[in-house]
């Protein structure tokens, strides 16, 4: 299926790529060093995803489930995220 990436300010697509998952998706767009920054991601299921080197600065991460996710290198600054 296809899946955008999309940007939480503008709506407009920063990553688009035939995946089965939205996890796949964003793996393959850190391998295409696509710039990620500000992806929308609420909700999203990304437990155990390979995100070494990504930049998701300033990302709407609020409910998505990062458990067992590699993030080393990856850049989370200013990403909403939820708190507890």
């Amino acid at each position: 299926m296809k899946i955008e990436i999309k940007s939480r300010w503008t709506g407009i697509v920063l990553f688009e790529v035939e995946a089965g998952s939205l996890k796949i998706a964003l793996e393959l767009g850190v391998k295409q060093d696509a710039d990620l920054s500000g992806a929308y991601l609420k909700d999203a299921d990304l437990r155990g995803a390979d995100l070494i080197g990504a930049d998701l600065s300033g990302a709407y991460l609020r409910s998505a489930e990062l458990s067992g996710a590699v993030i080393k290198g990856a850049d989370i600054s200013n990403a909403e995220r939820n708190i507890e």
